[in-house]
């Protein structure tokens, strides 16, 4: 079994090793606390699934009463129910008209999400997972999105006291990601107040202190934010003026490949679906300004994909502040990641991977 390792780190905190076996798409069995009082849980491609073999049929009936879904003293004893033949208790239930097919199958799954979300609000649990081929005749429906699971356990934690040992010091400095999945997340009004708010990097002391959510809020959502990796913290100045790369980068190499890899995506799209290319690319650009630093309103888009300085800008691309060069590097990364999410939601999952590949074939996606 593969336990993670570390003290006080977010590799060992429930909701983060949750991502990250969603992020790698594991299959198998997560454990919580191994031992005579462990409870499991079946991930399929890291999402939380119910499978049949590893169904806790008692547990979910009694969970069933206590939701007042069927009413006790009701155990459905097959037997008496002349049920004796049927292969499950789901399929007792459904079969003598307790619970309609579809509401059973989603309260299954139900089950698990408000089982393995309650562990959100208690102290540190061990952790382990167990890699298993799970066939799709065992899955009983379809799992969850983890992310958003994710961000439903962060939301009912009551008491935030024991999430002190995930939380960055006061003056670590904290800068927000924006990974290609972030749309496909559902961030409600606090998570997007707050991830709007970093749009400019601020210590976890001046978050605190500026933040209009309160302290007790801002810190549940800021861990949520870290666990989905669109936060990340950053005890190293240096490397934060650097964003993480070495050396100072030369913004007008930057941005020529930058250029290269936004005029690709546009002709490649072009090349699908015809002109509508650059309206499309040209759309997706002006929603994400909305999220972007104001630098990126003195850059303007061409219509072949590629991005022009407005000539202020350009007389001066490589004498901005570190911070300005920074939310410039960062701001390709976000553009290019909602371009490919642009392909994918209008040419589907295998031309986007297609196109990632051939991106990361001609170097770093910034």
């Amino acid at each position: 079994m593969a336990e993670p390792s570390g003290k006080n780190n977010l590799g060992n905190f429930l909701p983060f090793y949750l991502f990250q076996l969603w992020e790698n798409q594991k299959t198998g069995r997560l454990v919580l606390n191994p031992g005579p009082y462990e409870k499991q849980f079946c991930l399929v491609k890291g999402e939380l699934t119910p499978v049949k073999k590893y169904f806790p049929e008692k547990d979910f009936l009694d969970w069933l009463q206590e939701i007042r879904k069927i009413e006790p003293p009701l155990r459905l004893n097959r037997q008496l129910l002349g049920a004796d033949n049927i292969s499950s208790m789901l399929a007792v239930l459904i079969e003598h008209g307790f619970l309609p097919a579809q509401e059973a199958l989603d309260l299954a799954r139900e089950f698990l999400a408000v089982r393995l979300t309650d562990f959100f609000n208690l102290p540190p649990v061990r952790l382990s997972f167990q890699e298993e081929e799970i066939p799709g005749q065992e899955i009983i429906v379809k799992g969850l999105f983890t992310p958003d699971l994710i961000l439903r356990g962060f939301r009912q934690i009551s008491r935030p006291q024991h999430l002190g040992s995930w939380l960055p010091a006061e003056k670590e400095i904290i800068f927000r990601q924006a990974p290609p999945y972030t749309r496909k997340i559902d961030l409600r009004s606090p998570e997007l107040y707050l991830w709007n708010q970093l749009q400019t990097p601020q210590s976890y002391g001046q978050l605190l202190k500026n933040s209009w959510l309160g302290p007790t809020e801002t810190k549940k959502t800021l861990l949520a934010l870290a666990c989905l990796k669109l936060v990340e913290f950053n005890v190293n100045q240096a490397a934060l003026e650097n964003n993480g790369r070495p050396g100072v980068p030369d913004l007008e190499k930057s941005l020529l490949a930058f250029n290269e890899k936004s005029a690709f995506i546009c002709r490649y799209i072009a090349k699908q679906l015809g002109p509508v290319a650059f309206s499309l690319i040209e759309k997706c650009y002006r929603e994400a300004q909305e999220y972007l630093d104001p630098i990126f309103r003195n850059l303007e888009i061409r219509p072949d994909g590629s991005f022009e300085p407005r000539a202020m800008l350009k007389m001066s691309l490589n004498d901005l502040s570190p911070e300005d060069k920074k939310n410039l590097l960062r701001g390709f990364d976000e553009i290019l990641a909602a371009e490919l999410l642009l392909v994918k939601k209008n040419l589907g999952n295998q031309h986007e991977a297609t196109v990632a590949g051939i991106l990361a074939r001609t170097g770093e996606l910034l």
